[in-house]
């Protein structure tokens, strides 16, 4: 017998119905005339879920009826479960419960038995714990991203401090083998190896450390759900991201959190219309809506929340959220709602490869890079041509390059390098620059640790440690911005 033919002989067969009214009539004090209509009450609740559930079958396909039984169970027994609270407390207060609260707890509680039966053990393992504790079950899925959400970005965290000790290691074997072996086959076969090594490594952790789409909305879920208790209306979170295993990293997600959290916390507090009839009456759904979906290219993670409420202004991150790297900016429409943007650059998000090179200081000299994709080629320019160019120079590929004094804007210092040695990069639509430096070192590949660098030090995202000596890496499209 199908389930849904079983569940209506289980629960209207006549004597189902007997039995189960068997057991409401040894409810205290008890009349004929409340037995009565408690039997008819529970006739026509059974024939509406009966009716309910067959309408749902189609060419006796009851695929989609069976998934309503264990919500149904789950409604009578949270129904049943205010009943019994109710008998307490009439119990507590009255000396004794009404007999009509008993007779409909009873009730209900044959028709659950009913329903209980029907579930398989996976679907009465949830409904059971549903049923026992729905807020806590709830909050714990909540509180369980959070703390895997931590757990990922401690250790991707941990991960790069690894691979940055292999990229010192590799520096160091390489300066061993320049000074003391060089020309050694067996030596440069160590070094390919090293490589080779290191690039399988930042392959494994890429593919399989970050946090899923899927998990940073369940956490920005919870981030919303915890400032419901307090609002003055509801909300739901949409995202436009279809891909929900897609891997964000970790320390990205650490960054752009403690933002969303400001957001969320000055939208709650300042942006919330006082009921859903305002929202309603103002065209809008009962409900606040917020979106939010990422967007990335070669260069770029983003993240962009929005939401429906009143847009009012005023909502500032704090400071200690604004890391080099990381540009957050935010728009308010008066009536309509919010937006906010943070966006992080690609070089805080993994292992990349930087083009280092040295500048004058003012002093002596330092070692810069900028991320090695940016850099379209390097010349050594003849100083007639670099006089003549001024402020703009044509490069080799027939486009035109702002030139930037590194020496200068990093450090206020004045530099007259004996070879005109240029780099030569494109940032796309942040601009061309043409940086002068002294000296190009090479390649290294690591992950940039952002760092507060003191006065004078203009445009530094932050460090990478190359194993000999720190490497300032250049916000190469910050500074462009603040010179336009």
């Amino acid at each position: 017998m199908s389930k849904i033919r079983s569940l209506r002989h289980a629960l209207l067969s006549p004597e189902e119905v007997e039995a189960a009214m068997g057991v409401v009539a040894l409810t205290p004090e008890i009349t004929p005339e409340l037995l009565g209509e408690i039997t008819q009450d529970y006739i026509a609740r059974c024939e509406a879920i009966c009716g309910a559930m067959e309408d749902l079958v189609f060419d006796d396909d009851e695929s989609e009826a069976e998934k309503h039984i264990p919500l149904t169970w789950l409604a009578t027994r949270y129904e049943w479960s205010r009943y019994n609270d109710q008998m307490q407390y009439q119990t507590m207060l009255q000396g004794a419960a009404q007999p009509r609260t008993m007779a409909l707890g009873s009730m209900l509680s044959k028709i659950a038995e009913k329903l209980e039966t029907l579930q398989d053990r996976r679907e009465l393992f949830w409904t059971l714990k549903l049923a026992a504790d729905p807020f806590g079950t709830v909050e714990r899925i909540h509180a369980m991203s959070d703390r895997m959400m931590a757990i990922t970005a401690a250790t991707g965290r941990g991960v790069g401090e690894v691979m940055q000790e292999l990229y010192s290691v590799r520096e160091m074997v390489a300066g061993a083998v320049g000074e003391a072996i060089t020309g050694s086959i067996a030596d440069r076969g160590l070094l390919e190896k090293l490589d080779k090594g290191i690039a399988r490594s930042i392959e494994a952790i890429d593919a399989t450390m970050g946090i899923e789409l899927g998990d940073l909305h369940a956490a920005l879920e919870a981030e919303m759900v915890r400032r419901l208790a307090h609002s003055r209306v509801t909300a739901l979170l949409e995202t436009a991201n279809r891909a929900s295993s897609e891997l964000i990293p970790p320390d990205i997600c650490d960054l752009f959190f403690v933002t969303a959290r400001d957001w969320l916390e000055h939208l709650f507090a300042h942006s919330l219309e006082s009921s859903p009839e305002e929202r309603e009456a103002n065209g809008k759904s009962a409900h606040l809506t917020l979106t939010w979906r990422i967007a990335r290219d070669e260069k770029t993670l983003t993240f962009i929340l929005a939401d429906d409420g009143l847009g009012t202004g005023g909502f500032e991150p704090r400071r200690t959220s604004l890391q080099s790297g990381l540009t957050v900016r935010h728009s308010h429409m008066p009536g309509q709602g919010s937006e906010l943007i943070v966006e992080a650059s690609f070089m805080m998000s993994g292992n990349a490869e930087y083009l280092s090179f040295s500048t004058f200081n003012g002093t002596d000299h330092s070692r810069l890079a900028i991320p090695a994709q940016y850099v379209s080629f390097i010349e050594q320019v003849e100083p007639a041509r670099l006089r003549s160019a001024a402020r703009v120079i044509p490069g080799a590929d027939g486009s035109c390059y702002s030139i930037l004094d590194l020496s200068r804007a990093v450090f206020g210092a004045s530099a007259d390098y004996p070879r005109n040695l240029i780099v030569f990069a494109d940032l796309g639509a942040a601009g061309k620059p043409a940086l002068r430096v002294e000296e190009v070192h090479g390649i290294s590949r690591g992950r940039v640790k952002p760092l507060p660098m003191p006065g004078g030090h203009a445009g530094v995202a932050g460090v990478l440690n190359t194993g000999t000596e720190l490497t300032l890496v250049l916000d190469i499209e910050g500074m462009l911005g603040s010179c336009s």
